[in-house]
Order: structure tokens, then sequence, then C-alpha cells
């Protein structure tokens, strides 16, 4: 009798074999749609997409490719900014960097060469604060506010003055202090123009208030590696690209690389997030809204960091400046622009008022000199970018208010 191989057609092994070829199948399939998608993200990345869009998107990996190992750090604005770790601070800018029309010189401060120790008959000014001293959003120098306050102030007779840029995005008070006794005051200055407030806002986005400490440590914790390791989804550059652009992952090029990485408790860049997505109140602000976690975490370090800041200026015998912090109230209603929506959030201009009434009330009681930027500077768009940080025009004007108060303060024959 001849068996026929039909009886085993529907037998289970058959079947499960079945099931296991049709699922290799699928997987082998999926597998290659995945490859063929990979492989575009990465012709797309390195082929296509414009600057902006590869230092947003690339990996820690793919921009030191591109850039060197010390060129790995994006800023907010997409450009290519050179930070170094640093054992206090966190990060300052790397020295010697150059990009295009920006340079750190061998100091770490932005702009040209100076030397460590001021030349004599020179009268030094340093300029301190985070990234609107640093001029974040002017590529070139020349366009920076300390460089145009040098320039400024040279023009109007004044051919020994020397003014270096100090300034580094995202620094609080708290760096400030330290940036201050660590860095500034080796260089000999005669005068320190102190210009901050706005970055100290996050620090205070702390909860349970309990974790709100001087030391910060509630808002920031210390990174366990010189740079993070991303989770395994995101060495995929097109599971990266989605994530950034959906806004669940910070870009690979974030400042919290090298420096410290924000602290459990600390809930600023949710606030701007959900502002910026129109998402505000949602997680913990639906409990607590962000005014309501500012109220109970006042700007009591701030105050403590600024005057610490006139202090130890003052032991040194060193003059010192403090400015206003100056704003757009009105920049995203009257431009529509996306990017300003959290400087010009409501929460945040009212906690900027906060602090610049902090600045005057310490300037009056330690006779610190003050130049009330916030109340003289034009609160016109066209002078900012976002709100708070501003374009070239808009440093020029604010040099030229701060150098003629200057001028009348420090450098006049009386």
């Amino acid at each position: 009798m001849i068996l026929r191989n039909d009886s085993l057609k529907d037998s289970p092994v058959r079947k499960i074999e079945s099931i296991l070829a049709k699922l290799t199948l699928i997987v082998a399939s999926l597998a290659l749609a995945f490859a063929l998608v990979e492989a575009a993200a990465n012709y797309w990345l390195w082929n296509i997409a414009t600057t902006d869009d590869f230092n947003l998107l690339a990996s820690v990996n793919q921009i030191n490719e591109r850039y060197g190992e010390s060129y790995h750090v994006i800023d907010h604005g997409g450009r290519v900014r050179s930070y170094s770790p640093h054992h206090y601070l966190g990060y300052v800018p790397a020295p010697d960097f150059e990009n295009a029309d920006r340079h750190h010189n061998h100091l770490g401060f932005r702009g040209g060469p100076i030397s460590a120790e001021k030349p004599a008959g020179d009268y030094r000014i340093v300029a301190v604060g985070g990234s609107t001293t640093y001029s974040v959003h002017t590529e070139d120098d020349r366009d920076s506010y300390p460089h145009l306050l040098g320039e400024h102030l040279r023009a109007s007779g004044f051919s020994d003055v020397e003014v270096i840029n100090a300034g580094v995005p995202g620094y609080t008070s708290y760096h400030n202090f330290m940036n201050v006794a660590f860095r500034v005051l080796p260089l000999q200055p005669d005068l320190i123009i102190l210009y901050q407030g706005f970055n100290d806002i996050d620090a205070r986005f702390v909860y349970p208030h309990s974790r709100y400490r001087g030391d910060n440590s509630g808002a920031e914790a210390p990174s366990i590696a010189h740079q993070f390791m991303p989770a395994i989804w995101e060495y995929s550059t097109a599971l990266r690209i989605l994530g950034i652009r959906a806004g669940y992952i910070s870009s690979h090029g974030d400042l919290d690389l090298i420096g410290n990485r924000s602290a459990d408790g600390n809930f600023a860049l949710d606030f701007k997030r959900q502002v910026n997505r129109g998402t505000y109140p949602s997680g913990i602000y639906k409990e607590l809204s962000a005014e309501q976690m500012l109220n109970g975490n006042p700007p009591i370090h701030f105050e403590r960091n600024l005057l610490n800041t006139v202090s130890i200026a003052a032991s040194n015998e060193v003059d010192i400046l403090l400015v206003t912090m100056a704003m757009s109230i009105d920049f995203h209603e009257r431009t529509q622009s996306a990017k300003s929506r959290f400087y010009t959030n409501e929460v945040f201009i009212s906690a900027m008022a906060q602090h610049n009434e902090i600045t005057r009330r310490i300037a009056e009681s330690t006779g610190a000199a003050i130049f009330d930027l916030a109340a003289a500077f034009p609160d016109s768009p066209a002078l900012f970018t976002d709100g708070l940080h501003m374009n070239a025009d808009g440093n020029r004007a604010r040099a030229q208010l701060i150098g003629d108060f200057v001028i009348s303060e420090f450098l006049s024959p009386e």
C-alpha cells in the first residue's frame, strides 16, 4: 500500500512549520523595511538635511564625526557650540574654539585673544551673565553685546578700555558667583557688569518644596559620566529623529550632556514644553500651578547669590555694575513666534520682574551701581529674537545705553 503525503498536510507539526515560515517572512520583511528606512534617514541626515537640522537630530557620535570631539554641543537654535566640562561649573566655553565668525580665545571666553594679565594702563571690564551676555543669537563675535560695548566706549574717546565677554549660556546666579570667583577675578578687572536673572527661574521649578535648597541640588544633579548613555532605540537615526521631532527626547547636543543634569524634582522643562505645545496644564501642573510652584520657592537663593557676588567683588576692590534684564513682553503676541512662547509667558514675565526688583534692592542696600535696563530699553520686537535674547541691533542699543552709564559713573574724569 502506498501512503500519500497529503495526509500529513494538516498535521500539527506542518501547521507550526507553516506559521514559523510566515512569521520568519514577516520579520524579515519588517527588518528589510526598517533597514531601508534607516538607510534613507541616514542618507537624508548626512546629505540633504540643513546644518541646523543635522545639529538638532544627529547622535553624539554623528556630531563628533562631523565636527570632532570638542565640538559636540548644540544650542537650542541648532547652532554648533563648543563647551568643555568643568569640575566646579559643570561646563565652560571650550578654549580655542572657532566656527565661522564665532570664536573662544585660549582662556575660554567668547571673542578674540586676550592676555591673562591685564595690560598696564588698561581699564578692563568683564561682562558676566548667561546666554544673553554671551549673545547666542548672533553668529559674529562683533555683534555680541560685550564687543559692541567695547566699541562704543572706544568710539567715545576711551581707547584704553577692554571689554571681555564672560557670559556662558545657561549660567544662573549659582554659576556666575563661581564664575566671578574662579575665572573672572584672576583677570584683574576694574569693573564687572552683571546681567542675569532669567535662568534662575528654572532653578525655582522644584517640587516638593523641601527640595528647593541653597546649593541648587533640587534642580541640578551631577552627571555620572562625561557623556550620557542614550536609550538603545535612540541609536537608530530614524527613531531618534521621530523622538526629537515629537518632543519625547532631547537633542543629543543638549548642554546637559556635559554639564549637570536636571534633578528628578525639577519641572522647569516640563512647563516649557507644555507651554510650547499648548498642553499646559498637564502632569503635575494639574495639581499645582506653575505660579503656585514658584510662590512656594521664592527667589531667596537668587538674592543670596547676587549679594555674595557683590560682596566678593567689593572684597577684591573691584567695582560692580548690576543691570536689570530687559524683555519684549508682548513679543509672541506681536510676532506670533512659536519659539518665544515660554519666554514671554506671564509666569516667566512675573518671575523676571521679581528678580529685577531684587537686583534693585541689593544695589540700594549695598551701594552697588545699578543701571535699570529693564526700564530704559525699548520694548520693540525688532530688537529681539524671542522676547529675551537680542539680535545685533538690540545688542547695539543695549551696549550704547550701558556704555553711556559706564562713562558717566566710572570713566568720566570727575
